[in-house]
């Protein structure tokens, strides 16, 4: 049957529009990252940064502007992991965005937004309007090694992106000590902060009018304001005016971030720090409660509200002992004899830096007396005198005497406690050698000062 001018004519109609629809819409992106993730938004034919903003004119599920690969022009999150069904995006409200698995273009698609996989890529798709549906779209997508890696957009309304006066954060930023031991140095800190009206593509943080360097984490809190949390790690121990300056990609757009009457400007929020100052004049010096007892000294520091004690033996880990509201510490533990300890002190505020330390070594070395001896010696006794150890004194002395007669073989044994230097020991017969052991006390342990010191008494009658 032949068909008629007209029947050709409409078919070839149909096919001319079915024609110009596949080709608008077919294709994704053809080249990926080869490492890492990243953002690509085909209608610009560009790469953009994490937390960057962007318009609903800006992104479809059609290729929009007609480029010769006939990508579709959605917002793609892109990884060099080339795993089949991978990515997910998410909603600013958190909820997941629906998953398509027809066609781009397809009027069946979910409205206003949808999301496509292929292989090492999920597109974001617009259908229809995003009023309604303006904020903060998240992308979680495993990289290369298969970590997921979190990439964020804002995504707006013309009218809204156009309206945008740039981000706004937080006026004071929140101050948190993140080193594990107040002794590290530099300390490592955060500074933390909400920005709202927008994403923070952008921060730049400095001290006193001069940039440092930063850790950036940037984390969105689910709902309706589209809030992100901001955090700047620090590694520093510098006194005064902390400042980060947020910016995005709307805050340059346009005439110098003008868009209409509407002027984009960066937001900026501060902090003050203080650094308490180092403790001066710290002693470290032995107590006779303990053969490794120490007791620690130092200097009031002014407005400190405490002070962190650390002892560190040769090269290992300092360990933290104590905090202490006092100018003074002891330590009656975990210390041994025998061996070179170094002790530190930092002080530190609240809401401040801690301080530099203050350091002082000490060796806790066994007592020894080396002047133990005999003054005066008759038949029936011994007058022993000493001078104290230089290391640590104890709290008492005593003395054990063993003693034979030097003709005979046998042995007596006598035991003094608490006894004083100058010690004379009685009862012993004439002619009669003894050994004597100094023992100091403290407290609850002993130490040999002077072991088997030898003396012998006078024959009768000399």
């Amino acid at each position: 049957m032949a068909l008629s001018t007209s029947s050709c004519f409409i078919l070839f109609i149909l096919l001319l529009v079915r024609l110009i629809t596949v080709s608008r819409s077919r294709q994704a992106p053809s080249i990926l990252p080869s490492n890492g993730v990243r953002l690509y938004l085909t209608y610009q034919d560009r790469i953009i940064s994490d937390y960057s903003m962007i318009y609903a004119g800006q992104f479809y599920d059609t290729d929009e502007n007609n480029d010769d690969n006939d990508t579709t022009d959605a917002l793609w999150c892109q990884s060099a992991n080339t795993g089949t069904n991978i990515g997910v995006w998410y909603y600013p409200n958190g909820t997941e965005v629906p998953l398509f698995d027809g066609p781009f273009d397809d009027l069946t698609s979910p409205r206003p937004v949808y999301s496509k996989r292929f292989n090492g890529q999920i597109a974001l798709a617009r259908r229809d309007g995003l009023s309604g549906y303006e904020g903060l779209y998240k992308c979680i997508i495993p990289d290369q090694n298969g970590v997921n890696q979190t990439l964020v957009v804002g995504a707006y309304t013309d009218t809204g992106y156009n309206n945008n006066e740039g981000p706004d954060a937080d006026l004071t930023m929140q101050f948190s000590l993140l080193s594990t031991s107040r002794l590290a140095t530099p300390p490592v800190f955060s500074l933390s902060f909400n920005v709202s009206d927008g994403p923070p593509t952008n921060v730049y943080c400095s001290v006193n009018g001069n940039g440092i360097s930063t850790e950036l984490s940037r984390v969105i809190v689910n709902g309706s304001g589209s809030v992100t949390r901001v955090t700047v790690t620090v590694r520093l121990r510098e006194a005064g005016n902390y400042q980060c300056t947020l910016s995005n990609i709307r805050v340059a757009d346009g005439n110098n971030g003008r868009i209409g009457n509407v002027q984009a400007l960066s937001s900026t929020t501060s902090l003050s720090l203080s650094v308490s100052d180092t403790p001066t004049g710290l002693t470290a010096t032995r107590l006779s409660t303990g053969l490794a007892h120490v007791r620690l000294s130092w200097s009031t520091v002014s407005g400190a509200t405490g002070y962190e004690v650390y002892y560190q033996l040769s090269s290992n880990t300092p360990v933290s002992v104590s905090n202490t509201s006092s100018t003074t510490n002891n330590i009656i533990s975990s210390l041994f004899q025998g061996s070179i300890y170094t002790f530190y002190v930092v002080s530190y505020r609240s809401a401040s830096l801690p301080s530099g330390n203050a350091s002082a070594m000490l060796t806790i070395s066994n007592p020894v007396v080396n002047d133990f001896m005999a003054t005066l010696i008759t038949s029936t006794s011994i007058t022993l005198t000493w001078s104290p150890p230089t290391d640590v004194v104890p709290i008492s002395y005593n003395i054990n005497r063993r003693c034979r007669r030097v003709c005979d073989s046998s042995f007596t044994s006598n035991s003094t406690t608490s006894v004083s230097s100058t010690h004379t020991s009685t009862g012993i017969p004439p002619y009669t050698q003894c050994g004597f052991d100094l023992i100091g006390v403290y407290g609850a342990e002993i130490a040999y000062l002077t072991t088997n010191y030898l003396a012998t008494t006078l024959q009768t009658g000399r």
